[in-house]
């Protein structure tokens, strides 16, 4: 994944606007939605996940669920529709054989469900079919890189919105071959 260009590469200079920024992508999801989060401890992962409950309506304190696996917070969508948001934490699972020990699989097929994984890369990607990764580059004490790679065309509609929203413009067209 690393040789791919994101669809949407976003810097935050600080965990608020981490935050922000997953708060505005908070409105733009819907049940269903499912968002890879991957990069390094400390790069800020459970910082987004907070925005993204936060743009959600959760009122929960968020933290990450590194040894209970999975949490669920009930939000609701810009249109006021209930949603379910999976906050589900990866890092400690050792086999793939636990990805089945711990309902993963009623998270990802709740229709109202919006399923947030942290440390993704153990989960085999025929687990989902559409998806967004975010990955998180930590470049100084509180700033971060946040790139946006959609898989299918719903995470690409998500991204081209969030562009919109947060950078004010549409994708350019890349520069001509030399």
């Amino acid at each position: 994944m690393t040789s791919r260009v994101p669809a949407l590469d976003l810097v935050s200079h600080s965990p608020d606007q981490t935050r922000q920024f997953a708060s505005t992508l908070a409105r733009l999801l819907r049940g269903g939605d499912v968002l890879f989060l991957q990069g390094p401890l400390g790069s800020g992962k459970t910082t987004f996940v907070q925005g993204l409950a936060r743009g959600l309506g959760v009122r929960e304190y968020v933290q990450s669920p590194t040894f209970i696996l999975v949490m669920e917070y009930r939000g609701v969508l810009a249109d006021g529709t209930p949603v379910r948001l999976y906050h589900i934490d990866l890092y400690r699972l050792e086999e793939q054989h636990e990805l089945t020990t711990f309902g993963l699989e009623d998270c990802l097929s709740d229709p109202a469900g919006i399923v947030v994984i942290e440390w993704s890369e153990r989960l085999p990607a025929q687990w989902v079919d559409e998806y967004l990764v975010v990955r998180f580059e930590p470049l100084a004490e509180t700033k971060r890189r946040i790139a946006f790679y959609p898989f299918g065309a719903r995470p690409r509609e998500i991204v081209e919105t969030l562009r919109k929203e947060v950078a004010g413009g549409t994708k350019r067209p890349a520069a001509p071959s030399a």
